[in-house]
């Protein structure tokens, strides 16, 4: 029972490494998703409505419908905001001692992974 952690608590409250930190999986992946999300909105948002010479009025240029382009902005928007919370979660992670606030930390980050992959 000596090395038993709920969530890490045991180590809550070490100080901050930036090297160690940077290393980790999780670190890495919201770090490139957080990148791939600004690829994927800043290309729509950029590029996405187009128009024909003989047309005044700009359109989505995926199958010119425009619920495609705002699903995309939205999905880019929802993935650099999340990115960026669960990125500076993680930052402040180790500074929490409490058992259920860790547990509730680490049940948000696999819930909104989880709805954002099936929506």
């Amino acid at each position: 029972m000596d090395g038993f952690q709920a969530y890490g608590a045991g180590k809550a409250g070490g100080a901050f490494d930036p090297l160690t930190f940077i290393r980790q999986p999780q670190t890495i992946i919201r770090i490139l998703c957080w990148l791939f999300s600004i690829v994927i909105l800043g290309c729509v948002a950029n590029e996405g409505y187009i128009n024909r010479p003989d047309e005044v009025e700009e359109y989505c240029i995926f199958n010119r419908n425009q619920n495609a382009c705002n699903y995309a902005i939205a999905m880019g928007t929802l993935g650099f905001l999340c990115s960026a919370g669960f990125l500076a979660l993680d930052v402040y992670f180790p500074q929490i001692s409490g058992v259920k606030d860790r547990k509730k930390a680490v049940m948000l980050d696999i819930g909104v992974w989880k709805m954002l992959v099936f929506f």
